[in-house]
């Protein structure tokens, strides 16, 4: 605070000079009483995977312009908060366990980074091994090694940043659906009700309260209802937004869209909390982070640049679309899945399927454009399964169409009607394989994701069942749907008609 005075040069009587003096005494308490106004700006974002987004939006190179300009502004007293679901899917993460990521972070003075559920992509002992690679904390609150019932090595539970005598607790909660979506074998997450109490212990005395969390806006918004956080971060794919629900502010921030959240706290009298959402297209690239980004892209041109086949068709990827009904595109690919293993039937998680994009009558298809859709590196293995156990498999397939749920099976050699309006577990009215009603006790081999092999996105009727191809390899899908896609060397959209839903007539 800096008070400005003003002395006019004129001729003063003793007593003018002496009330003069008073007047200054007067204005030095007030300077010397007055609050000073300590401030801290946080930088917030999360759901990044893709360091070589060759899409038309703003990132990470204009990121750190802007994280550079405020820490220019503001010197210690900016932290670069980074929510984290950022491991998967990438073309590059594919080949270096996400160590670009870290590598990245590392670039950009990351404060602090929470683990979401695309962290443990690889598995624990992966994280521990990035976390080693940080030059900042990276925190979960909730999560153990089962191994040992300790807290993952390298990572921290909790962490406090002291700046300008403002105290700030974070902690980090990961949402208990990682364990259904990528069934890391040595994760366990302690009981959330338990964790918060424990959170909310810790942070008693600190100034500001800080929960970061992958939890979907209902219970994010509960747990703003019910515990005392003065801030909490929602890592989210899609557009940035700020609410406030009673003394809590909730930011649900991330997606490679072109914005990013920034968060100012005031602390005089009485602290303010405030978030802006920043449009990053207004800041110029860092020319160090596109050069970071090159050396990785230049690693893969080659390999990804050649051309495999023409669209005779327009196709599409888009998220909401193949997520909930059957599509030309993911057809082929289930289509090149049973060509490979020769199984009776191939299904494909459209989870897989990851670029979310249009294609064009014309368009060339590259091996990049293949690996973008599927970035996981996962592989196929077949099994044998009754009739029960594909109705079983097909009804959990439909069980969350309503919320887009990535485990829609695309499908290859089987016709399954079903009826989305219907309560989940009764959706489907009839399935075919090869032409014929399916058969309850019959075995059939079955070409499904080596991921649903471990019951993840909750098959866990396909977990632990015996491999029925002993010298299938593990070739990666997109590998083998590229290699599919280059003999046919053109691509056109067959005639839909293998999952039928009668809602929809």
């Amino acid at each position: 605070m800096f008070i400005k005075t003003k002395i006019l040069e004129r001729k003063n009587t003793p007593y003018q000079a002496q009330n003069f003096l008073i007047a200054l005494c007067i204005l030095v308490i007030l300077f010397l009483s007055a609050p000073a106004i300590s401030k801290v700006t946080i930088v917030y974002t999360s759901n990044q995977p893709n360091i070589l987004l060759d899409k038309e939006v703003a990132h990470f190179p204009q990121l750190s312009t802007l994280l550079n300009t405020l820490r220019s502004e503001e010197s210690e007293n900016t932290l670069f908060l980074q929510g984290g679901d950022n491991f998967s899917p990438s073309a590059i993460s594919m080949f270096d366990d996400a160590s670009n990521i870290i590598a990245l972070a590392n670039m950009m003075e990351a404060s602090l980074y929470s683990v979401g559920k695309r962290e443990l992509t690889y598995d624990v002992d992966v994280l521990s091994l990035r976390a080693l690679e940080a030059q900042f904390p990276i925190i979960s609150s909730n999560l153990l090694d089962s191994r040992s019932g300790s807290t993952l090595e390298g990572l921290f539970r909790m962490y406090d940043f002291n700046v300008d005598d403002i105290n700030i607790s974070v902690a980090s909660l990961v949402n208990k659906r990682v364990l259904v979506a990528y069934t890391p074998e040595y994760a366990q997450l302690t009981d959330i009700n338990h964790t918060l109490e424990e959170i909310q212990r810790n942070q008693a005395n600190a100034d500001i309260k800080i929960l970061m969390t992958d939890l979907e806006e209902s219970p994010s918004i509960d747990i703003a209802r019910k515990y005392d956080f003065d801030l909490i971060l929602v890592a989210i794919d899609g557009k940035d937004k700020v609410i406030q629900i009673d003394d809590t502010l909730v930011a649900f921030g991330g997606g490679q869209d072109g914005d990013t959240i920034v968060i100012t706290y005031e602390q005089t009298n009485k602290p303010t909390l405030s978030a802006s959402i920043e449009d990053l297209s207004l800041y110029e690239p860092d020319p160090q982070i596109v050069s970071f980004v090159e050396k990785y892209r230049s690693r893969i041109s080659s390999l990804y640049q050649t051309k495999i086949a023409v669209a005779n068709s327009p196709f599409t990827t888009k998220r909401e679309i193949i997520r909930t009904q059957e599509t030309p595109l993911a057809n082929t690919f289930a289509d090149a899945i049973r060509e490979y293993t020769k199984a009776q039937i191939a299904v494909l998680n459209s989870g897989a399927i990851r670029n979310s994009a249009d294609y064009p009558k014309g368009y060339n298809f590259t091996r990049g454009d293949i690996q973008s859709e599927l970035p996981f590196g996962n592989h196929t293995v077949v099994v044998k399964l009754s009739g029960n156990t594909i109705k079983a498999m097909m009804e959990n397939a439909l069980s969350r169409i309503e919320h887009v749920d990535g485990r829609f099976l695309n499908v290859s050699g089987m016709k399954v009607t079903y009826d989305s309006s219907a309560p989940p577990g009764s959706r489907v009215r009839s399935i075919s394989v090869a032409n014929q009603p399916l058969n309850d006790s019959q075995q059939y081999e079955v070409a499904i994701p080596s991921f649903y092999a471990q019951g993840g996105d909750d098959y866990s009727m396909l977990k632990n069942l015996e491999v029925a191809k002993k010298s299938f390899s593990k070739k990666r899908n997109w590998l083998v749907i590229a290699q599919y896609l280059e003999e046919k060397q053109t691509l056109t959209a067959e005639p839909l008609g293998r999952m039928v839903d009668i809602s929809r007539k």
